[in-house]
């Protein structure tokens, strides 16, 4: 009997999807890196400048993260992930292409990452809700695994190798690496033969009607609330500090471009342990305390890196960061997994959407509050701040049903109850 990532990988739609994803994360993961560097060393852009740009990047959750939702519902959701791969090549290409020509400015880097955050809205809401159709709800959290694995190995390796191709292309110009890779990821998602199946209509047209839906759905389910609220609080804390880390590790410890990305690459052992580890840890202890437990656990080790100085004690919040990392990645494979297998698939555009909209659209108030922070208090303080506010992330998911529940419910849960009698029962 064959186990079931091998099933998975004998599917012809996972195995480009998976392709997909690889090419993605291994664009995404220099671009982490690149954007900021292109800033900070390109531009000579200060604190505020480069938290800035993050708040860029993530401001369209807030933009258009609810009628994405309701859009993702209407279309092929496969055209809409070959769509925003494609456009999102085209966008970081014009980068290093105006840097070439001495016209790339702050602004422009701010509005490149604005439309390309705009794609990753519409990117990441038709992913989450076309993955259940390609691989079925029974094999979700085995597929969520494999493919938070693959840009787990991304993160830990990527930020060194875009440090390296920052060093030796400059940073603007390392952006062509993830230019290219993102045109693979849309070749291999063109790939896919399966036929998505015709969605139900839920009965409403009308754009603000279907958004009020999705709302609806995610604030009447106690479940779904309780993810979306210990999920949102992760969010701001981590962007408030990811937003600034980069200006802390180059300006305050003095370490070199090379060095941040190796800083990263340290930080990302964490999330590529954890991508293998979720199966096991929840067949120990249960889907549900891990939808809190991680958090609680590692928070904690957020608060070392404020308290680094140049020399050994920077590597040693590196390894405190993977920490993070492991912890953090354990909550987001429980969350995509719990709300895809909640949500019925007719409304999981909406739903995903909202969540996004709740979750990721707290970013750039993050990153915002976090250059905001550095600029009043000093980048060290600031960092101090939003790993002390990061310890609460775990209450919420910790008072909710998940704290009891051992697995994953087998079916979704009807849309009729979801908007009306709300969550099953509790399983002892």
């Amino acid at each position: 009997m064959p186990d079931e990532s091998t099933r998975l990988f004998r599917d012809q739609g996972f195995r480009n999807l998976f392709a997909a994803t690889m090419a993605s994360a291994a664009g995404a993961s220099v671009a982490r890196i690149a954007i900021p560097l292109t800033a900070v060393v390109a531009l000579g852009a200060d604190e505020f400048e480069v938290g800035l740009v993050s708040v860029f990047l993530t401001l369209p959750f807030l933009l258009v993260g609810l009628p994405a939702g309701a859009w993702v519902d209407r279309m092929r959701r496969r055209q809409v992930l070959i769509f925003c791969q494609g456009a999102r090549s085209l966008i970081l290409m014009s980068i290093p292409v105006l840097w070439w020509i001495d016209f790339l400015t702050i602004w422009w880097l701010s509005a490149a990452v604005l439309l390309f955050g705009i794609c990753n809205v519409f990117y990441d809401v038709a992913y989450q809700s076309y993955l259940p159709g390609l691989v079925g709800r029974e094999n979700l959290v085995q597929a969520h695994t494999r493919t938070t694995s693959v840009q787990q190995v991304f993160t830990l390796g990527g930020p060194a190798l875009g440090g390296q191709l920052a060093a030796l292309l400059t940073a603007p110009v390392s952006l062509v690496v993830t230019s290219v890779v993102l045109s693979l990821s849309s070749l291999f998602i063109l790939r896919i033969r399966q036929v998505e199946e015709r969605r139900e209509s839920s009965g409403k047209r009308d754009l603000l009607g279907e958004i009020r839906e999705g709302v609806l759905l995610v604030r009447t389910d106690r479940r779904l609330r309780a993810l979306a609220e210990s999920s949102a609080w992760l969010n701001l804390t981590s962007y408030a500090a990811y937003s600034i880390t980069v200006v802390f590790l180059a300006r305050d410890i003095g370490l070199s471009v090379l060095s941040v990305g190796i800083f990263f690459s340290i930080s990302g052992i964490g999330g590529v342990a954890a991508a293998f580890s979720f199966k096991f840890l929840a067949g120990k202890v249960g889907h549900g305390p891990l939808l809190w437990l991680p958090l609680f656990v590692g928070a904690p080790f957020g608060l070392l890196l404020p308290m680094a100085h140049p020399g050994w004690t920077v590597w040693l919040a590196a390894a405190a960061s993977s920490v993070v990392a492991f912890t953090t990645v354990i909550f987001n494979i429980g969350f995509m997994s719990s709300c895809q297998a909640v949500v019925p698939d007719m409304a999981l555009g909406r739903v995903n959407a909202t969540l996004r909209f709740l979750t990721w659209g707290v970013m750039p108030l993050g990153s915002l509050l976090g250059g905001t922070l550095a600029d009043v208090l000093g980048t060290r303080q600031a960092l101090c701040a939003a790993a002390a506010a990061g310890l609460l992330s775990f209450l919420p998911t910790f008072l909710s049903p998940w704290r009891k529940e051992r697995s994953l419910p087998e079916e979704p849960t009807s849309l009729g109850d979801l908007l009306g009698a709300g969550p099953e029962p509790v399983k002892e």
